[in-house]
């Protein structure tokens, strides 16, 4: 690891591509460079990442950023539920990934019926936004109409949400908070996760867990 350990950046000692005529050999191709180089910035970075070598501080960020979804992309939402079933949410436009890793993710919506909760219609030309960060044990979705006013916020608790190149997935825990268009917050579905603990469904530290995460964000957003 003498190359490291020089001072010099990594980046700056990798190889250049070779001419036609050096030593007769043909240059490598264009895309074992790419994946090359593409590691190459892996590494730097996850060893720049502060607290990377700790075992339990994972790099979500950076892995987020080197191999996550990209702005322009499109994110399938993977909502799965206790009871084994899985619901899929369609799948939703990348407008931006933030150097913390948190995806932002917009859908729009289908006209008929109301958002779950907050009792809201469902129009043309409203449009879902969508926080997902790696890691986190909740995630929320901004509701608005065709002029962007805010039609309320729905914070979905769930497992630590996972993020791949093309899918979003984690496991819906019931509880859920709401904030209201008129700042009104309200904490919904307690009944949903107690039926799933009697079920067997979800065991009583998970259930604890997801209730002490459903209090902390009503009180952040209160």
């Amino acid at each position: 690891m003498g190359v490291v350990r020089s001072g010099e950046p990594l980046r700056a000692r990798r190889a250049t591509p070779r001419r036609d005529d050096d030593d007769g050999g043909p240059p490598p191709r264009e895309g074992g460079l790419e994946q090359r180089s593409a590691a190459v910035d892996y590494v730097e970075a996850l060893c720049a990442e502060p607290g990377a070598g700790a075992e339990t501080d994972f790099p979500f960020a950076v892995t987020a950023r080197q191999f996550g979804p990209q702005a322009g992309d499109t994110l399938r939402l993977g909502h799965g539920k206790p009871d084994g079933r899985l619901i899929t949410l369609g799948r939703a436009d990348v407008q931006q990934v933030d150097a913390d890793g948190t995806v932002t993710v917009e859908r729009e919506m289908r006209a008929g019926g109301e958002y779950d909760g907050l009792g809201v219609p469902k129009e043309a030309g409203d449009v879902a936004e969508t926080k997902l960060k790696e890691g986190r044990w909740w995630y929320p979705t901004v509701y608005r109409d065709s002029e962007g006013e805010k039609k309320g916020t729905y914070v979905n608790v769930c497992t630590p949400v996972e993020i791949f190149p093309d899918t979003a997935r984690y496991v819906d825990l019931h509880v859920d908070v709401l904030k209201h268009a008129d700042g009104r917050v309200e904490r919904v579905d307690d009944d949903e996760l107690d039926a799933a603990v009697e079920a067997g469904d979800v065991p009583d530290e998970l259930a604890e867990r997801a209730r002490s995460v459903a209090a902390a964000v009503a009180s952040a957003l209160s």
